[in-house]
């Protein structure tokens, strides 16, 4: 059964208005409700409102689209105001740079992505020893990546320079979840105390991305749960 949110139709409808409408800017709003400014971005592009919602959110969202089928270095901003339908200048005015608005399409992914998860996580039954609980967590991490379309600017080789990669930052917040649970593995003494957790943690956050962006790429995602269920067996056991 889904979490059911803490903020009504007419909240959110009032957020945007404040956000958008008003004098109050999407930060302010968004700290104002202990939200990620995504999240409104997010509301304002949703049916909770009868427009198209604002420029911001539109341009993320466009941006996120065309990421499906070209390469970063393809993508202008004024493409993407074109395709959503704005004035390049409109586009300009809330992202001066490619690069901002490319960190704005990866962290309403991230944050919607984070969202999903917590949501799974707090539904689901969790076992009790913490290499299974491993492996649980990385199968509601892969599911909720792939109902969620957007998520793909996480994973495939988008042509980013490396200068300007801006989705690691996401992952390092994978890599530090697994290296907790290995280290509760290895206490429990369920896998080899020797283990360099950090090591294995990253490795597998790295294959984790590996299978993910197969699954973008065309791949068959329920091939890919049931290999997502068993990279936990990759650590040395105990």
């Amino acid at each position: 059964m889904a979490r059911v949110s803490r903020f009504t139709l007419a909240d959110r409808r009032e957020a945007v208005a404040r956000a958008f409408g008003g004098s109050e800017s999407p930060t302010a709003v968004a700290e104002s409700l202990g939200i990620h400014i995504t999240t409104l971005y997010r509301w304002a592009g949703s049916s909770t409102t009868e427009d198209p919602g604002p420029a911001p959110a539109r341009l993320v969202e466009a941006t996120q689209e065309l990421l499906r089928h070209a390469d970063y270095a393809d993508i202008t901003i004024e493409s993407v105001a074109a395709r959503c339908g704005l004035a390049p200048r409109t586009a300009f005015h809330h992202f001066p740079t490619k690069r901002e608005l490319f960190q704005a399409a990866v962290d309403d992914a991230a944050a919607v992505l984070i969202e999903r998860i917590h949501e799974r996580s707090t539904d689901a039954t969790w076992p009790e020893t913490p290499l299974q609980q491993l492996q649980t967590f990385l199968r509601i991490a892969a599911e909720s990546i792939y109902e969620t379309p957007r998520t793909h600017v996480l994973f495939r080789n988008l042509g980013v320079p490396k200068s300007e990669g801006t989705a690691e930052h996401w992952h390092d917040s994978f890599v530090a979840a697994i290296t907790e649970l290995l280290r509760s593995a290895a206490e429990a003494g369920q896998i080899d105390a020797a283990t360099d957790l950090s090591a294995a943690a990253r490795l597998l956050t790295g294959a984790m991305r590996g299978i993910h962006t197969a699954v973008f790429d065309g791949a068959d995602s329920d091939t890919a749960l049931t290999l997502v269920g068993r990279v936990h067996l990759l650590i040395p056991p105990a």
